[in-house]
């Protein structure tokens, strides 16, 4: 589980990996891998995926669907307990667009998640660090339908079936 703490030298919250940032007031965009440069407003939030060696950060953004590296004070924590959840939607052809992304913060949920929506109802949960659960939603009851588990469903079983319900339902 990620926490985040204030650092004893500058007296901010630390930005760790997994953390969900939004730009700072003091820049107005950021360069594309193509060149150009996205403004803030268009990236939508942020998530660290890690620190580079000269201690800028690396920042995929959600809804500009890129990576870049930013400095440090080029970021601000959205809240130390928001989570980022992407909602996907996939065709018959496998072509799959972002519907829509939600930071959600005092649900408890310890990690980011991405859920696609895929065709036949199927509702596949990916968590951040790559594990993966599916879910199929009944089409008449607007919800969705947990497996058979082989084992008692455990905290993470229970966190990816949260993360669903709440992009398709909140």
């Amino acid at each position: 589980m990620r926490t985040s703490s204030v650092d004893t030298q500058t007296g901010r919250q630390a930005l760790n990996r997994g953390s969900v940032v939004r730009c700072a007031a003091i820049i107005h965009g950021v360069q594309s891998p193509g060149g150009d440069l996205v403004p803030c407003e268009r990236l939508g939030p942020g998530l660290v995926e890690d620190t580079a060696s000269d201690g800028r950060m690396r920042v995929w953004w959600a809804a500009a669907g890129f990576s870049a590296l930013l400095d440090r004070d080029d970021l601000r924590l959205i809240g130390s307990d928001a989570r980022l959840v992407l909602v996907q939607q996939y065709d018959k052809a496998g072509q799959s667009k972002l519907l829509r992304h939600k930071v959600l913060g005092g649900l408890g949920l310890r990690h980011n998640w991405t859920v696609e929506l895929r065709p036949s109802n199927v509702v596949r949960v990916i968590r951040w660090d790559g594990q993966v659960w599916t879910f199929t939603k009944n089409p008449i009851f607007a919800r969705l339908t947990t497996p058979a588990w082989t084992a008692p469903p455990d905290d993470d079983d229970a966190e990816a079936l949260a993360a669903a319900e709440l992009s398709l339902f909140r």
